[in-house]
């Protein structure tokens, strides 16, 4: 019989143990949702098979490196060491530890802000990555309750993607990390369709991301005033033709011209 009790005290210990690290996980997703950069699929799948401390403490790592800033000065080794225990370990240190998840996952809950509201995200450069054809620059443009977020590359062309894809392109907040590729040449991306949200980021449209504004386009730049031309310049004065200089001797040819005119013909050639 005390054999019996002590089996079943352990199961019953385990029970509560499997269930207070499920109830972790979900915290876990709720925080992880707020952050602008998401974790990953890999990290959303563990988070469904998480059922002991040390699942809760691998879970835990990543989101803390996830957070950058947010957590300056917070030990980590502990949280390393329970993600490598042994259930035997576990056994005689459970409480210990329990309180001391329980204790990160109150920090972390603080430390990270809310979801941003659609207008704030408004105008944010994002990263995509096109599988063979390299990394392109996008912005947002627009938010629509059912197609989404709107991005725009730099070629011009659009797409629509959910929030999920969107936090998956978008770069880390004050965690240090290093910036994606530079973009490649314009051409190279493979065009896209409007109007159809991308697929391929863990489910969770735009429904499910508890944004609530149904439209949202970004305010269009307002016009630049140009400066007026200068004005033309004023035309040059006309030339004024000069009159010609009498040729060299014309003039004295005039005045003998006039003074036999006026003493006679003959005066004037005797003179």
């Amino acid at each position: 019989r005390r054999q019996a009790a002590h089996l079943s005290g352990m199961q019953g210990g385990r029970v509560e143990a499997s269930q207070f690290a499920r109830g972790c996980a979900e915290r876990l997703r709720s925080i992880e949702a707020r952050l602008d950069y998401s974790c990953g699929s890999r990290w959303q799948g563990q988070l469904s098979v998480c059922d002991d401390l040390p699942s809760v403490a691998r879970l835990l790592l990543p989101l803390q490196v996830r957070c950058g800033a947010l957590l300056a000065g917070s030990d980590s080794g502990w949280l390393e060491s329970l993600a490598a225990m042994s259930a035997a370990e576990l056994e005689t240190q459970s409480s210990e530890l329990t309180r001391m998840v329980t204790g990160r996952l109150n920090e972390l809950d603080r430390a990270v802000p809310p979801v941003r509201k659609p207008s704030e995200i408004l105008g944010e450069v994002v990263f995509k990555q096109f599988k063979g054809h390299g990394t392109f620059l996008g912005t947002v443009i627009e938010f629509d309750q059912q197609t989404g977020f709107r991005l725009q590359y730099d070629d011009g062309d659009t797409e629509d993607v959910s929030w999920n894809d969107l936090r998956t392109m978008m770069m880390p907040r004050g965690t240090g990390e290093a910036m994606p590729p530079a973009p490649k040449e314009r051409g190279e991306r493979p065009p896209t369709t409007p109007g159809t949200p991308s697929g391929g980021g863990g489910g969770g449209g735009p429904a499910s991301s508890g944004m609530g504004a149904a439209s949202l386009k970004r305010p269009a730049e307002p016009a630049r005033d140009e400066p007026e031309p200068p004005p033309p310049p004023p035309p040059p004065p006309a030339k004024v033709a000069r009159p010609e200089a009498p040729p060299p001797g014309a003039r004295k040819k005039q005045l003998l011209a006039v003074a036999r005119h006026s003493t006679g013909g003959g005066a004037a050639a005797s003179s």
